[in-house]
């Protein structure tokens, strides 16, 4: 699902009601999940609701304030905290969070709502592209386990980050460059050497091979015999025409 979930932390009702009614009005997508106007409030709405994608945070407010609503959070030490969107008129107090390593974004509140609305699109942008991206890593992971690769392995997430790589791109001319691009890049991010991607990509995909019913790869792979050895080339290739 797409839906933007959002929590507003914010004691002035008036704004509240006007933000709620407007975005309510023009987005079906995102859903406002909770309404806090105090800094104690926000931390319960947290901890009770995992799945809060977005707070757009007041820094004044009664009992604790949004600095130290931030301050709070942040020591929680929690898996997932949303991105924060504060939303103040105070700048003395916007200039003590600026590089608040929760804060994402500001806004003043004096602004207008449709500036307030384009920033809420901006997120509900966001999310959309991670859900398909996780939906994709699904998929590949799916098909290399069907054909037989360990998904423990390290070679086979290798793999699979190549995969991704060339379908993001959009371009197929990677997947006849592996090692000089792809195996390269994906050792830069590990901090591994290009020996190390490309040993346990192969170690992978032999394990594969040993492993597999021969019958599944050959129709998988449209081999005309049992005894053809899928590269990782072909492996690849082949993922990419079924996404």
């Amino acid at each position: 699902c797409n839906m933007l979930n959002i929590l507003i932390a914010d004691d002035n009702i008036y704004y509240v009601k006007n933000l709620v009614n407007f975005v309510i009005s023009k987005n079906s997508n995102i859903k406002i999940v909770n309404i806090a106007s105090t800094g104690l409030e926000v931390l319960r709405a947290i901890q009770e609701n995992p799945n809060i994608d977005l707070m757009l945070l007041d820094l004044k407010m009664p009992e604790l304030n949004g600095i130290k609503t931030l301050d709070k959070l942040y020591d929680m030490n929690l898996s997932h905290y949303p991105n924060i969107l504060v939303i103040s008129g105070e700048n003395n107090l916007i200039k003590k969070i600026v590089n608040h390593p929760l804060v994402t974004d500001f806004v003043n509140k004096s602004d207008d709502m449709i500036t307030v609305y384009n920033k809420l699109l901006n997120y509900e942008k966001q999310l959309k592209f991670s859900n398909s991206k996780e939906e994709l890593s699904k998929k590949i992971s799916s098909e290399l386990i069907y054909i037989g690769y360990n998904p423990s392995h390290l070679g086979t997430q290798y793999i699979k980050e190549c995969i991704l790589e060339i379908y993001e791109k959009n371009c197929s001319e990677y997947s006849q460059n592996l090692e000089n691009y792809l195996y390269k890049q994906i050792a830069f991010s590990h901090g591994k050497s290009f020996q190390n991607v490309k040993s346990n990509i192969i170690k992978a995909t032999n394990f594969m091979y040993a492993e597999s019913d021969m019958s599944i790869l050959k129709n998988y792979f449209h081999f005309n015999d049992n005894k053809r050895k899928p590269t990782p080339k072909i492996v690849i290739s082949t993922i990419l025409s079924k996404l």
